[in-house]
């Protein structure tokens, strides 16, 4: 399953593109010509959809070495991350949650941005694509995007982390490891 931002595979075009698989459907949603968001449905019960963006490896590390002062800092610092991660425990799936899903293609467990949508049925496109699912599509799209600016353009304060004690455990070495995933400067 691909990351969330990619390149079209489909024809150039303004329209999504959808495509069927054995285990999910991928619809194409394009930004411009260079970048779509890649959205997944996937089955969860007889009645129920995951609408979902694939996050990959992102939040291994930063989830491995929770403890008190990482989970301030991620709340001070990424606060839609810290609603979906609190989503996702909860399973709370209405309005986003991170939650980790099987990759269907690789058999590999990744991060997931997702919502469910229940009620529908897999009989018809009509049935499948109700009011239910375009609002769980709506709700993981604009929350993917929003978490991904958010952790393009806010960082953790190294000092601020220093001085809470962050630096004593794992804590500041989690963060820096997201920070290099996404591409940007821990330095003040």
């Amino acid at each position: 399953m691909r990351f969330f931002l990619d390149k079209p595979t489909s024809a150039k075009s303004d329209e999504p593109s959808i495509q069927a698989t054995n285990c999910y459907l991928e619809i194409e949603w394009p930004i411009n010509s260079n970048t779509c968001v890649v959205i997944y449905i996937i089955p969860r019960t007889e009645t129920s959809v995951f609408v979902a963006t694939c996050w990959d490896t992102a939040f291994d590390t930063i989830i491995a070495e929770l403890d008190i002062d990482t989970i301030k800092t991620i709340a001070e610092t990424w606060p839609t991350l810290a609603l979906l991660l609190n989503n996702g425990l909860g399973n709370k799936y209405r309005n986003g949650a991170i939650i980790r899903l099987e990759d269907a293609d690789y058999g590999e467990t990744k991060w997931f941005v997702a919502s469910v949508a229940g009620n529908i049925s897999f009989k018809s496109e009509n049935g499948l694509f109700t009011a239910q699912t375009k609002e769980a599509i709506n709700t993981v799209m604009s929350t993917s995007l929003q978490l991904f600016v958010e952790l393009q353009e806010k960082k953790p304060s190294i000092m601020r982390a220093i001085g809470k004690g962050i630096a004593a455990g794992l804590g500041v070495f989690a963060l820096g490891a997201i920070a290099e995933i996404f591409g940007f400067d821990l330095g003040e």
